[in-house]
């Protein structure tokens, strides 16, 4: 009996190691290094334009001060390089002693692009730049062109603008009312159109105003739910120190219940949501303890509408499950792969060279064979990945060796990489109803609400310290079959910082 057992252990165990990760086809090609004389400094930011996916913008950074900001252009199909600035900042006779001193710091940066098309096909984006009053404002330009559109003039700092789902409002942070409020710009197709320009025409209305910062926004990628997560700052009471939570605001709603508190935890600190670009209803975030040696980890929440459209928890409120432990923070950032159901991420390992893995989220909800992979054909041939983006099966990053920045561009493939389809949104229009999908999308799986009606969300999981844990013991899943009675183990994936655990 025992030899049958380490039998099973040992196919298992193969089977682990022969499970294919996401990687790499072919080879890597590099783009772009610092080596290059007009590009010295830091290479960092990647970001795929939506349209085409073959552009991409990034930002270069000084050394060693890294005060400045460049932010660049580049397209891959045409090979040209194209720097986003709104000042000229080259002295000469004709650049006036003022002008000199305004342009002694550049900062050009938080570049982010218009989900779709304008009416000339034009790839819009937005950005923050200092200008020429050496002030941060939200401006917008378009991929190929030259001339830039301010939307703020306020003395305050504005910045981190995000374009809504519909590409016709941008959500941006600013310090003109506190440390830091929601505001929200619209009717920015009005904008493009109107040749004037005028910015005190522009509509501008305050989302937030609270005594605490707001920051790190994100749309819901369904336009039609007008739903926006963000990161705020929490005083609790008897607690001295504030922690970072994540909100979501209902924009269709007006009044105090139009927030609904995602996290409410006065130990530990949540920030970075993301939300699912295929579903639209699963919020991915990190979170991490104001402990000492508290690690940070990736987490993952299930929204739905419930009674009177309020947003509610799917599984049961304050819920949330982890998906991988000890996630790299400090640069690169978690993001979803295409399809929707997994993201990749870095391991926070200074030692092991920061390991790449990904982590298919609707495997690890279903307790799935193979929910984490560790991307090791990617991470051998470049141990020093610092910075990456991903777009359909693109996969773009930049490496750090002692003083070089390098961006590549590589093809990769995997069972996490699905082919793009549609998103299928899993919330329900603003009127309640369903909403009416083409013939080939599939049908929302999150679209109606769960009940606790045995079998359901209430015996679903045990919940122990914010993961789900349900006989999982190690590498493995045990259950019973139902009808032999033979207990039968399945290879499930952990974070690779699970005790005798490399995530496979």
């Amino acid at each position: 009996m025992l030899q049958k057992c380490c039998f099973i252990l040992l196919m298992i165990s193969s089977c682990l190691m022969s499970q294919t990760a996401i990687q790499m086809q072919g080879r890597a090609l590099e783009v772009l290094s610092s080596e290059t004389e007009s590009l010295g400094g830091t290479l960092h930011k990647p970001a795929f334009s939506p349209y085409p996916s073959q552009v991409f913008a990034f930002v270069r950074s000084d050394e060693p001060a890294d005060e400045n900001r460049y932010l660049y252009i580049y397209d891959l199909a045409a090979k040209s390089l194209t720097e986003v600035r709104t000042v000229l900042r080259n002295s000469g006779p004709t650049v006036s002693a003022e002008d000199t001193f305004y342009q002694a710091i550049v900062y050009n940066e938080h570049l982010h692009w218009r989900p779709k098309l304008d009416s000339q096909d034009r790839q819009w984006f937005a950005f923050v730049s200092n200008g020429t009053e050496n002030n941060r404002d939200i401006y917008i330009g378009f991929s190929g062109g030259s001339n830039y559109i301010r939307l703020t003039s306020d003395p305050a700092i504005d910045t981190e603008p995000k374009w809504s789902p519909d590409g016709n409002a941008i959500a941006f942070i600013s310090k003109r009312s506190g440390n830091g409020d929601l505001y929200l710009i619209s009717d920015i197709d009005k904008i493009i159109a109107d040749v004037s320009r005028d910015v005190e025409n522009i509509k501008l209305t305050q989302l937030t105003d609270t005594p605490l910062e707001e920051r790190r926004h994100v749309w819901n990628p369904d336009s039609s739910v007008n739903l926006l997560a963000y990161v705020k700052l929490e005083s609790f009471t008897g607690r001295r120190v504030a922690t970072y939570q994540i909100r979501v605001m209902d924009l269709a709603k007006e009044g105090p219940d139009n927030i609904y508190n995602l996290t409410n935890d006065p130990l530990a600190n949540f920030y970075r949501p993301s939300w699912d670009p295929h579903s639209g209803a699963k919020i991915l975030y990190v979170g991490e303890g104001i402990l000492q040696n508290e690690t940070a980890n990736l987490y993952v929440s299930e929204l739905e509408w419930g009674a009177d459209r309020k947003l509610v928890n799917s599984v049961l409120e304050g819920y949330r499950t982890e998906v991988f432990e000890n996630v790299r923070t400090n640069q690169s950032t978690a993001r979803w792969l295409a399809g929707g159901e997994a993201v990749l991420c870095q391991e926070n390992d200074p030692a092991g060279n920061y390991p790449l893995y990904s982590v298919n989220i609707k495997r690890w909800l279903d307790k799935q064979e193979r929910a984490v992979n560790y991307a090791e054909s990617i991470h051998l041939l470049f141990p020093d990945i610092r910075d990456f983006d991903v777009r359909k099966n693109n996969l773009i990053f930049v490496t750090r060796e002692v003083n070089t920045s390098k961006i590549y561009l590589a093809q990769v493939y995997g069972d996490d990489i699905l082919p793009y389809k549609l998103p299928a949104y899993s919330l329900d229009n603003k009127d309640g109803k369903p909403r009416v999908l083409p013939e080939d999308q599939p049908e929302p799986k999150f679209a109606k609400r769960k009940t606790n009606d045995g079998g359901g969300i209430g015996t679903r999981y045990i919940v122990a310290g914010g993961a789900v844990a349900a006989g999982v013991l190690g590498y493995f899943l045990f259950f019973d079959d139902g009808e032999t009675g033979t207990i039968q183990s399945v290879p499930i994936g952990l974070p690779p910082s699970v005790p005798g655990g490399d995530g496979n």
